[in-house]
């Protein structure tokens, strides 16, 4: 299949779903930065499975509130503002697209490594140095979605990226990027791009989608993408069981991170890497 075929493919409305109208009215309440609580636990009840699914967030070992939390309200309380439009908007995207179909596909380190992810971007955000700081509401939401296009590639092309898939768990020395254009003459990356586009998505998030895993990317948005691809990379590391991280000393410095700042939250994820899974689970389970 050629790359405009699939460019097409991953575009058209019939090949991939469109968001309804209570969707897309989720989204709108969760790109709104000035939304109150009650406002949002309104919007979100719109969709019952993404009020079980933050109901559950709330109440997982994770976020340790052992009285229980039974209401909306509550949960954002809980969550954090922040966290629950990230969370409500990666529900409603990603329930979208159906990966059963494709049996190499593991949805539970696909969700793990975005939560996972979407965390280290959130901690080590504030570190950064001042002036090239990215904006907090749109750290947790890049991390969560930035590997999006796999899904859509997955949804769409099932027989294509088993094959792919499959071939990078035999040889994973070879990047996974490599394996995907074998089959299908594009990547995940680029199919990110494509759907983030239809579903009209900001131009950071698209530009972490293509760039995050260039250290050397200094284009618009810049410090979003190379703080997101760093934290992707050591996600990865972390759920591999990789005892200390591997610095990157030209990303880094142009961020203003030192490995100490890096170490301790190196060791903070590491040690919450079992409850992160509870809340990755919310996502693998939709």
């Amino acid at each position: 299949m050629t790359v405009e075929k699939t460019r097409q493919k991953v575009q058209q409305q019939k090949e991939l779903p469109t968001l309804t109208p209570s969707m897309q009215r989720i989204l709108v309440a969760c790109e709104d930065q000035g939304i109150s609580q009650t406002a949002l636990a309104e919007a979100l009840t719109e969709s019952p499975t993404i009020t079980a699914r933050i109901l559950g967030l709330a109440n997982s070992a994770f976020f340790g509130q052992r009285s229980g939390v039974h209401t909306l309200p509550h949960a954002i309380s809980v969550l954090g503002l922040v966290t629950v439009r990230s969370i409500a908007a990666g529900l409603t995207l990603s329930g979208r697209l159906d990966t059963q179909n494709c049996p190499a596909f593991r949805a539970e380190y696909y969700w793990l490594s975005a939560v996972l992810s979407a965390t280290l971007a959130q901690r080590i955000a504030p570190l950064v140095a001042a002036g090239m700081r990215p904006p907090q509401d749109t750290v947790y939401l890049a991390g969560l979605l930035h590997n999006l296009g796999l899904l859509a590639l997955v949804h769409l092309h099932p027989a294509e990226m088993d094959r792919a898939l499959t071939a990078y768990a035999a040889d994973p020395q070879r990047t996974l990027g490599p394996h995907i254009r074998d089959v299908l003459e594009t990547d995940h990356y680029q199919a990110g791009v494509w759907l983030g586009s239809k579903w009209h998505f900001p131009r950071s998030m698209l530009l972490v989608m293509e760039h995050r895993y260039d250290p050397g990317y200094r284009g618009d948005h810049w410090p979003l993408v190379v703080l997101q691809g760093l934290a992707a990379r050591w996600a990865n590391c972390i759920i591999d069981g990789k005892a200390c991280f591997y610095a990157e000393p030209e990303a880094m410095q142009a961020l203003g991170l030192t490995e100490p700042m890096i170490e301790i939250v190196w060791q903070e994820m590491s040690e919450q890497l079992d409850r992160i899974r509870s809340v990755a689970a919310a996502f693998s389970s939709v």
